[in-house]
C-alpha cells in the first residue's frame, strides 16, 4: 500500500441531483428535481446516462427523465464507511487543500499534509480563504434487476457515489443510517432501502423548492430486521468476512490525507460553484452551502414554481455583485 493515498471505494457510476448551467456568462451549479444516474465518463461534454436507468425505470415504473426514488443496498454494516462528511476546502483551482471534521484536519502546507485543529468554516481563518464547503459522499448499490446491458458493467465489489455539499442531505443521511445501525443492531447489510428525493423551502431559498436526499428503509422495520439477521448468518456459512472487507476498506480511506484529488475534479467540480475557477476567495458567499439547496441554485425549468426560482437567483446575484 502507497504511503499518503487514498484507496476510495470502487464505483461504477454517479447519482447526482444538480448540473452545471450557463447563467448571464457563469458557469452555476443548477438544481434539479430528479435524480441522474451516469457512468463516469462524459461524451461531447455531457455525463453519459448509466445503463441501470433503464433497469431502475422499469421496475419502480417511474420515467427515466424523472427518477426520483433509487432501490438501494448498502455494502456495510459500518454507517461511516457508506456516509463520509467533512469540511473540505479548495484551491482556485479545485484542488482539495483541507479536510477535517470540525476537530481534527488534515492540510496541505507548503507542500507537506500537516495535522491542525479544525474549527468549521464558521470559525477558521483558513477556510475563508480556501472556499471550505461541507462535502458528504454516500456509496450505495442500486436494487434491481438487471437489464443486459446494465448486467455488462455491474459489479459486487463497486457502487454508486451521491456527493453532495449541503446540510439538509447531510444532517438526513446521517441522522437515518445511524438510527438504522442502533436499531438493527449493527447489521445494515440485506436490507433494502430506498434513496428518496424530497422538497423542501426555507428562507434561504426565497421560499422557492429546492430538493434533497434522503434513505427510508424499503419494508418494514421488523422485516428489515429479519433480513439483516438472515444476510448475516447466510454470509457466514458462506465463509464471507464482513468484518475485514470493512476494515480494509477503512485502511484505504484512512491511509491517505484527501479522498479526492485533481484526477477526481471533473466528478465533483459541480458542487464548487465558479468562482474556484477565477481566483476569486468566495467571500462574502455561504462558503459550506446552505438550505437552500445544498449548493445549488434553484433553476428549474419542469416546475409551475420555475419564476420563483429565477426570483431567488436574481436577489443572490444582486446581493453578491453588492
Amino acid at each position: 500500500m502507497i504511503k499518503n493515498f487514498t484507496y476510495t471505494i470502487p464505483t461504477i457510476g454517479r447519482i447526482s441531483i444538480g448540473e452545471k448551467v450557463d447563467c448571464n456568462g457563469k458557469n452555476l451549479p443548477s438544481r434539479l428535481n430528479h435524480f441522474v444516474i451516469t457512468a463516469q465518463h462524459k461524451r461531447d461534454g455531457k455525463w453519459v446516462p448509466h445503463p441501470i436507468t433503464d433497469a431502475i425505470a422499469k421496475e419502480t415504473k417511474q420515467e427515466k427523465d424523472k427518477i426520483t426514488e433509487i432501490p438501494v443496498c448498502l455494502m456495510f454494516n459500518d454507517p461511516d464507511l457508506s456516509l463520509r462528511e467533512r469540511f473540505e476546502a479548495f484551491d482556485d483551482m479545485g484542488r482539495m487543500l483541507c479536510a477535517g471534521d470540525g476537530e481534527k484536519a488534515r492540510r496541505m502546507c507548503g507542500g507537506k499534509v500537516e495535522s491542525v485543529d479544525c474549527a468549521g468554516p464558521d470559525h477558521c481563518e483558513f477556510a475563508r480563504t480556501a472556499r471550505c464547503k461541507l462535502m458528504t459522499r454516500l456509496n450505495v448499490q442500486i436494487n434491481v434487476e438487471l437489464t443486459d446491458e446494465a448486467k455488462a458493467s455491474s459489479d459486487p465489489l463497486s457502487s454508486f457515489i451521491l456527493r453532495s455539499s449541503g446540510f439538509n442531505t447531510a444532517r438526513t443521511l446521517h441522522s437515518k443510517l445511524q438510527a438504522l445501525h442502533s436499531l438493527l443492531d449493527g447489521k445494515l447489510i440485506g436490507v433494502p432501502l430506498t434513496l428518496k428525493l424530497r422538497q423542501k423551502s426555507t428562507t434561504q431559498s426565497y421560499q422557492s423548492i429546492f430538493y434533497y436526499a434522503d434513505l427510508v428503509p424499503a419494508v418494514p422495520l421488523l422485516e428489515a430486521a429479519a433480513l439483516a439477521k438472515a444476510t448475516a448468518e447466510m454470509m457466514k456459512e458462506a465463509g464471507l468476512n464482513q468484518e475485514k472487507f470493512e476494515a480494509q476498506i477503512k485502511n484505504g480511506l484512512d491511509n491517505g490525507p484527501f479522498e479526492e484529488t485533481l484526477e477526481d475534479l471533473v466528478e465533483y467540480e459541480d458542487y464548487l460553484g465558479d468562482d474556484f475557477r477565477t481566483g476569486t476567495t468566495g467571500e462574502g458567499s455561504n462558503p459550506t452551502g446552505d438550505d437552500a439547496g445544498d449548493g445549488f441554485v434553484s433553476i428549474d425549468t419542469t416546475r409551475e414554481d420555475t419564476d420563483a426560482g429565477l426570483e431567488g437567483l436574481r436577489k443572490l446575484l444582486q446581493k453578491q455583485a453588492a
